[in-house]
């Protein structure tokens, strides 16, 4: 057959599925890459694999010997120097799972964006410091130092009376979730990023700092200049104006929390199109590369014979056998995914009448993937009085 028959006759919806699967493991890949921080360590570590499947390749024996000797230290390395990335993963397969993301808004939020929008540029005009921390997705809890719980309405006087300076709780962050004002006087984690900051102050460090640890976008007032900047993703940027501030805030909560749940799935299969169709070319790369290999193999295990219901007065000629030679064929994927230690035969006695019988080994009798079968048995037949 043409390589095109054996894909036509060989593909499955299973294997369309594994595809998408690994599809979606590079994109999430592709898009932390993106978005990550550590990006220098990622590169490095990318350059380290290739030159181990290039020694692999080449057969080089010292080197990919000093690879498998350093391979456990090398996982612990990543996991402690990625150890931050993975939690908030798993945070963030944890919101999926309580469908967070799947309940829309009630309302459009309007007079609560309007609310924090002029605060904030009045705040600025008086040059007097916030920090405003709208909650995305994800927990914010083990990022939080003190403050005080509010659970409050978002309304103008209550933002200038928290930020006030002779306020006990001025310096610190508000954190709103939704349309709520959960907690005053919040202490946020201060990033490390200082080329992103470039010589601002303490306010735009725990705005920048929080930003890198969670999905949240966090509103700054410079006390010194008098500027609004925001923080989301890792980046610190100023804005111009109040519209352009609206317009940051009002995108960032149709993204987190949308007023419809059929604007999610569009949005979601319209964005990063073209890093999506790189996901999906990669994984049908591997696919094909790991995973198409149609080539027939033919191998001999040792499978061990289970009785069950065996009559209470049953003779056999000789002892019954505790294991029987199975030649199996299939697919070398197959084979792959084959647990050879799971591998038994399995026999029924109960329907054993009296006199001599025998019972035939059948490839029924053996537990098998659908892709192996069984092309003989020995010994294939028991004989039992």
């Amino acid at each position: 057959m043409t390589y095109a028959e054996e894909l036509r006759q060989h593909f499955r919806f299973v294997d369309a599925l594994d595809i998408c699967v690994i599809a979606g493991l590079i994109y999430a890949g592709l898009v932390w890459f993106k978005h990550t921080a550590s990006r220098n360590v990622i590169i490095g570590v990318t350059v380290l694999a290739a030159l181990y499947f290039l020694a692999r390749t080449l057969d080089m024996y010292l080197t990919s010997l000093v690879f498998h000797t350093a391979f456990a230290v090398l996982l612990v390395l990543l996991v402690v120097l990625f150890q931050e990335e993975i939690r908030r993963a798993f945070e963030r397969i944890a919101a999926w799972g309580t469908l967070q993301e799947l309940r829309p808004q009630t309302t459009a939020l309007c007079d609560e964006v309007d609310a924090i929008v002029e605060a904030s540029f009045k705040l600025a005009a008086e040059k007097t410091g916030a920090l405003i921390v709208l909650k995305g997705q994800e927990p914010l809890q083990r990022h939080i130092d003190g403050g005080i719980r509010l659970s409050g309405y978002i309304t103008k006087p209550i933002l200038y009376s928290i930020f006030d300076p002779s306020s006990a709780g001025h310096d610190g962050a508000i954190i709103i979730d939704r349309d709520r004002i959960e907690r005053f006087g919040a202490h946020l984690p201060i990033s490390k990023n200082h080329r992103e900051i470039r010589g601002r102050g303490t306010r735009h460090s725990a705005a920048l700092g929080i930003s890198e640890l969670s999905d949240a976008l966090t509103i700054v007032v410079s006390e010194e200049r008098g500027v609004v900047s925001i923080a989301e993703r890792a980046r610190l940027v100023e804005v111009r104006n109040a519209a352009d501030l609206k317009d940051h805030v009002e995108r960032f909560l149709d993204k987190q929390f949308p007023r419809e749940l059929d604007a999610t799935w569009k949005r979601f299969a319209a964005h990063d199109m073209a890093w999506k169709l790189l996901a999906l070319v990669l994984a049908t790369i591997s696919w094909f590369v790991l995973a198409f290999n149609v080539e027939i193999v033919q191998t001999s295990v040792i499978v061990p014979i289970e009785y069950r219901n065996v009559p209470q007065h049953a003779q056999k000629d000789g002892a019954f056998p505790t294991e029987a030679l199975v030649i199996l064929s299939g697919s070398e994927r197959a084979f792959r995914l084959l647990d050879r230690r799971v591998l038994k035969i399995s026999l029924d006695l109960s329907a054993m009448g009296e006199g001599e019988d025998s019972i035939t080994i059948v490839p029924e009798h053996v537990r098998l993937p659908a892709d192996v079968k069984v092309d003989r048995i020995q010994p294939s037949e028991i004989r039992v009085q």
